[in-house]
């Protein structure tokens, strides 16, 4: 029989007195390591993103979202630390989480704050800790997912818990003259607001 190339995934070196001098047979490419072409004497080290978990690989895999693998050759994936992703297929590196984002378990993608919190993006920022969301401060809502801050109720409305997707209306006899209030103001006598949400008493 003539010659043959190694498969796909395979190697063979051409050393008599080595261990694979074995000129019958060719040998599987070692986990963390790939050989895409035929008819090779070595194996290639899979790419930092990148892992070989069997041998005979003619192709390595990429790390899934929320896995990363740092060096060459790596035979598995770590998972990424709780506040931290890798955003895409074949990540050698984890970053935090963005503004608005948060990620509170380990090996998770970066998921969006929900309606009513927020996370800023600043390591001096007491807020910014990128495992988890803040409600939305008393005087403060959101309504959108994803957010890095929250909008101040308007005048006329008041938010008197944390939270808030959306602030309430002040009652009809009360009044909040300025933006973010936690609180509505009572109308003095002869004043008064004739339908809800106002920000000015009126003369009767």
């Amino acid at each position: 029989e003539t010659c043959k190339d190694c498969a796909k995934g395979q190697y063979r070196v051409n050393d008599n007195d080595g261990e694979n001098s074995d000129a019958s047979a060719c040998d599987d490419c070692p986990e963390g390591y790939y050989q895409d072409s035929a008819g090779q004497a070595s194996c290639l080290p899979c790419l930092p993103g990148e892992f070989g978990n069997v041998t005979g690989l003619s192709k390595c895999h990429k790390c899934p979202i929320g896995k990363k693998s740092e060096s060459s050759n790596s035979s598995v994936c770590v998972d990424c630390e709780a506040g931290q992703s890798s955003d895409f297929e074949g990540s050698a590196k984890c970053a935090l989480c963005g503004a608005g984002q948060y990620s509170n378990m380990v090996g998770e993608a970066c998921k969006d704050c929900a309606e009513g919190r927020y996370r800023v993006n600043d390591k001096n920022d007491e807020n910014s800790d990128p495992s988890t969301c803040n409600d939305c401060p008393e005087g403060y809502f959101q309504t959108d997912t994803g957010q890095a801050s929250c909008l101040p109720c308007l005048p006329g409305e008041f938010g008197n818990e944390t939270g808030l997707i959306k602030c309430h209306k002040c009652s009809v006899g009360k009044v909040s003259e300025s933006s973010n209030s936690t609180v509505c103001s009572v109308c003095g006598a002869g004043r008064t607001s004739d339908s809800e949400g106002n920000a000015k008493c009126t003369l009767c």
